[in-house]
């Protein structure tokens, strides 16, 4: 039964990855459109920004929050790293679609008539093409993290695929989706929540990787001293020679 669960969260998370790069593409797409000329930018930043769609803000909270399925618990208490990702994605979506308070408070602040061109000026020629971007990749790190995970099944070292490159690209990979989501839609409460989301999953993997330590001693050794932990090597050739 508890096998049957684990495969239905799977094929969830896996579904909701797929709808979550989509939306993320789409948002690219329509950036392009306004570069080519086949959408108008006077047209979107004179329209107004959409507030009270709660069910969509829903939608996409647990759209983001599904794929957390394709993460491994590897140890107990793991899902309480996850908790500043989850609180990001409601902060974020419900700003995006329910009540945009960055910008009200910002306007409020500055004591400036309302920021709503400028932000959504920022949105359509910046923030949509660099940051949905972004958060594809992080998109495609959780899945081929993943999927060398389950291939292992928690009876090797895993070193081959994309942990060739780097020792946590599930972690990587959320850290880049949010990232890129706070490049799309920049608020308040996402910008501190985000050096969380990174110090927490950076305490993960150490808690991990000391455990990795028991299991497996000197061939992690050696995994770590040629991988590294978050941000790959350049030199490709060196490391393939170091290998």
């Amino acid at each position: 039964m508890r096998g049957a669960r684990l495969y239905v969260a799977i094929f969830f998370g896996i579904v909701a990855l797929i709808i979550a790069g989509l939306i993320q593409f789409d948002q690219i797409m329509a950036t392009i459109y306004v570069f080519i000329g086949r959408a108008s930018l006077d047209r979107i930043v004179s329209s107004p920004l959409p507030e009270g769609l709660w069910h969509i803000a829903l939608f996409n909270i647990i759209i983001n929050g599904l794929f957390l399925a394709l993460i491994p618990l590897k140890l107990k208490g793991s899902w309480k790293y996850h908790s500043p990702f989850v609180a990001f994605m409601i902060s974020m979506f419900s700003e995006m679609y329910g009540f945009p308070l960055t910008i009200y408070f910002l306007s409020g602040f500055f004591g400036t008539t309302p920021l709503v061109p400028q932000y959504v000026g920022y949105v359509w020629t910046f923030g949509h093409i660099l940051g949905s971007t972004i958060s594809i990749i992080g998109m495609i790190l959780v899945y081929l993290g993943w999927r060398e995970i389950i291939a292992a099944r928690q009876e090797w070292l895993v070193t081959t695929g994309i942990y060739n490159y780097v020792r946590h690209p599930q972690y990587l990979g959320l850290i880049l989706i949010t990232f890129g989501y706070l490049v799309v839609w920049p608020t308040i409460t996402s910008a501190i929540l985000w050096p969380i989301i990174i110090a927490l999953y950076y305490r993960a993997a150490r808690r991990e990787e000391r455990e990795l330590l028991n299991r497996f001693g000197e061939e992690f050794l050696q995994y770590a001293r040629r991988t590294p932990m978050f941000i790959p090597r350049l030199n490709l050739s060196s490391r393939q020679n170091s290998t």
